[in-house]
């Protein structure tokens, strides 16, 4: 369907300007799109509702009539009738009358031209608190009784709208930036950008100090970084039409990750982002399923299916391998002439490559279109490495990463690379061939491929360069050791090399290495007897999961100390519930005695470990276990706990368990957002179950769901199965269910 509407004049229109006006009505949703309602409860128990706007992607038009595309920017002028007791807010500042039956008219000033995504009213009986960053007011907007959780977010937006202002060369220009922290969950996203009105879920934005983690506290601050950088990568510039999406929110995720780095130094954000979004990125990038991270997008299914992982992740990577082929000065310097040239105008990927090669002097086209323009993963691989009169010859060879036959098909890229031996200088080099490339390099002893780990590639090495990696691993800098790991684990889950190789490199890593080290090999091996579970591999793999990691949880114990780095109270975290997850006894007699404190105290629990112990508890449940933690959900009323208990509902192991979960997304007393969010986590260990479940209840689960995620989340539901009928039941749901241009 085209989703236009056509209208008919009475008469033969002039050339000219002509002003169209409409009388409309529209409805509440109580799904996060268009204009929608939250319900949810006070802390006395008592209902409450607030009202707010998601309109991307193209929801605006579910609001009022207009131009829903983000080429048809315009200037917009909002009026908001609310009752005497509630606050309306907007993208600008209002001016408030008193009506003669005391309710409050909000003329909301015009805002700057924009696109219509961006727009945004809201209501509500809320509380607001406001800094100063300069000449611009920032402001947290909450339900009651919760404002001061939101200071550590208002801190944060200060800290980094002043980094911003001067990174991109270019002042915020609203006289406002609100944060609205709203109860609730979606299933398409976690926080929006809308220009001077950014709208979050609490656990993104509000900061517990009785509950969240430090790593949940890091969160904030990355997703707070994450919107705050749309306010002009998005917002100020914004992509001419949805194919370029990836010019968003990869540059958001990049710029989230910067921001990081720069201003929390301790939380090595530039070395997480290795082991992390990488990782991440290159997951979704190694199967016959990827896509160009500049598609066609025609249909609005295709435009929610472009929030992925490619866009975000990979987009985020490849960014970052420009910056590190320019250089960091003329990078920036590039982003600051393209920001000046299309402020408040719409741009298309080749505009931005055209600014960065006119301030760095390189062509950035001649190699970035090979990763935004085809899909897949570069390949370098070492085949041998000699040294030669104090030098080394290395010899490369390129083809393409995948984890999947259909993947590894014959594939060109123009492949940036810092190579180098250990302690000598860098040579970088463009590989282009998939002819063995010869580069020499300075001083002899183990080559690291990829230094840095800057460019968008995983590196395979022969057997005597990889020795000699193991031999000499401690001398490493710490993101070639992380990324040493990724791509050793992952090439043996492509089958590449044997799985006996990354656990030589495994045993090269002391139990007091970095714990971000730790934190990526507990999650792969983890990660590992998770892909296998139900299978006669899941026990000896979660045997040995325990078997590693208990060593390292024995170290870093259970209590933090007062002056630990952030770095190792998140090692913590991950090591408590993958050894949770993995059956370790200790750590499950140590969840069942935290959980049966909270009966005498709620905050029995240190907020680090909180929720892996949650998670322990949850997954070893016994029958009589998961009926106290229903007891307990039922029972909260604080909305972001109870998202978080009903969850942990369909985590356990026990499949009797799991069908008892999948009786409650049939029930009514979860709200439809809550109940999606239990069948996704049912999935997580019983894939098939919740696939299964979901396909012979259709029409129940769709009504569960938002319009943006409907196309993808039931083949979701089954992508964990190690069933090998699985890929054959999604295809046929799919050919049954989707469009074409939705299937994949």
């Amino acid at each position: 369907a085209t989703q236009r509407i056509t209208l008919l004049a009475p008469r033969p229109l002039k050339g000219g300007e002509h002003r169209l006006g409409f009388a409309w009505s529209g409805k509440i949703n109580d799904t996060a799109a268009g204009f929608f309602a939250i319900d949810y409860k006070n802390a006395d128990g008592s209902p409450a509702r607030m009202l707010a706007t998601q309109f991307e992607a193209p929801d605006a038009r579910r609001f009022a009539p207009m131009f829903d595309e983000p080429a048809f920017k315009a200037k917009f002028r909002l009026a908001a009738v609310a009752p005497a007791n509630q606050l309306a807010y907007s993208n600008m500042p209002a001016t408030v009358s008193r009506l003669a039956d005391g309710r409050k008219l909000y003329s909301f000033a015009e805002t700057p031209v924009m696109s219509s995504y961006l727009l945004f009213l809201g209501m509500g009986d809320v509380e607001r608190k406001t800094v100063m960053a300069g000449k611009t007011e920032i402001g947290i907007i909450t339900r009651r009784g919760v404002v001061d959780q939101g200071d550590y977010a208002l801190v944060s937006a200060k800290r980094l709208l002043t980094y911003y202002d001067d990174y991109f060369g270019q002042p915020y220009p609203l006289p406002k930036l609100d944060m609205i922290a709203a109860p609730g969950s979606s299933q398409f996203f976690g926080a929006m950008e809308n220009w001077g009105a950014i709208f979050y879920f609490e656990p993104t934005v509000l900061f517990d100090a009785k509950r969240a983690t430090v790593s949940g506290k890091q969160n904030i601050f990355i997703t707070v970084a994450h919107e705050i950088a749309h306010q002009w990568f998005g917002n100020l510039v914004t992509m001419r039409w949805w194919d370029d999406l990836w010019l968003n929110e990869g540059f958001a995720s990049w710029m989230e990750n910067k921001a990081s780095a720069d201003l929390n130094p301790e939380w090595l954000a530039r070395e997480t982002a290795v082991s992390q979004d990488r990782e991440g990125a290159m997951g979704a990038d190694s199967t016959a399923a990827t896509h160009p991270i500049i598609r066609k997008v025609e249909t609005v299914d295709q435009i929610g299916e472009a929030f992925d992982g490619i866009t975000y992740q990979k987009g985020q990577a490849v960014i970052g391998m420009i910056e590190s082929t320019v250089g960091a000065d003329a990078f920036r310097d590039g982003i600051r002439r393209y920001m000046a040239k299309y402020k408040y105008g719409n741009t298309v990927t080749d505009q931005l490559w055209a600014e960065l090669s006119s301030t760095s002097g390189r062509s950035v086209a001649s190699f970035a279109h090979d990763f935004t323009l085809q899909g897949g993963v570069p390949l370098i691989r070492v085949q041998r490495a000699a040294c030669e009169g104090g030098a080394t010859r290395v010899t490369l060879e390129q083809g393409r990463f995948g984890l999947d036959a259909a993947s590894k098909q014959p594939q060109l890229w123009t492949v940036p690379l810092k190579i180098g031996t250990v302690g000598n200088p860098v040579t970088t080099t463009l590989v282009k061939s998939d002819k063995p490339y010869g580069v020499t390099v300075a001083g002899c002893g183990p080559v690291v491929v990829n230094q840095g780990k800057g460019s968008y590639v995983r590196v395979q090495y022969d057997d005597a360069s990889h020795a000699a990696l193991v031999r000499d691993y401690a001398k490493l800098a710490l993101a070639d050791r992380l990324g040493t790991l990724g791509d050793d684990f992952a090439l043996a889950a492509s089958g590449d090399q044997s799985l006996a190789r990354y656990f030589e490199l495994v045993a090269a890593v002391t139990p007091d290495a970095s714990p971000l080290e730790w934190d990526m090999i507990a999650d792969d091996i983890g990660g590992l007897a998770g892909f296998f579970a139900q299978t006669e591999l899941e026990a000896p793999l979660r045997a040995r999961t325990a078997t590693l990691l208990a060593p390292v949880m024995q170290r870093v114990g259970y209590a933090a100390s007062a002056d630990e780095a952030p770095i190792v109270t998140n090692l913590r975290e991950t090591l408590v519930s993958r050894l949770g997850l993995a059956g370790d006894a200790e750590v499950a007699a140590q969840a069942r005695r935290y959980v049966a404190a909270l009966a005498s105290d709620p905050n029995a629990i240190p907020p680090a470990i909180r929720q892996p112990i949650l998670i322990t508890y949850a997954a070893n449940a016994t029958p009589e276990e998961w009926e106290a933690l229903l007891a307990i959900t039922r029972g909260t009323n604080n909305p972001v706990a109870k998202n978080g208990y009903i969850r942990l509902l369909g985590t356990a192991r026990d499949a009797r368990l799991a069908e008892r979960a999948l009786g409650l997304v049939k029930a009514s007393d979860f709200t439809a957002p809550q109940r999606a969010e239990l069948l996704v986590a049912i999935s997580g260990r019983h894939p098939d179950m919740a696939f299964d479940f979901a396909v012979a209840n259709l029409d129940l689960v769709n009504g569960l769901l938002e319009t943006s995620t409907r196309a993808g989340f039931i083949p979701a539901l089954g992508a964990r199965s190690n069933n090998p009928a699985m890929p054959a039941k999604i295809t046929a749901f799919a050919e049954a269910n989707l469009p074409e241009a939705s299937r994949g």
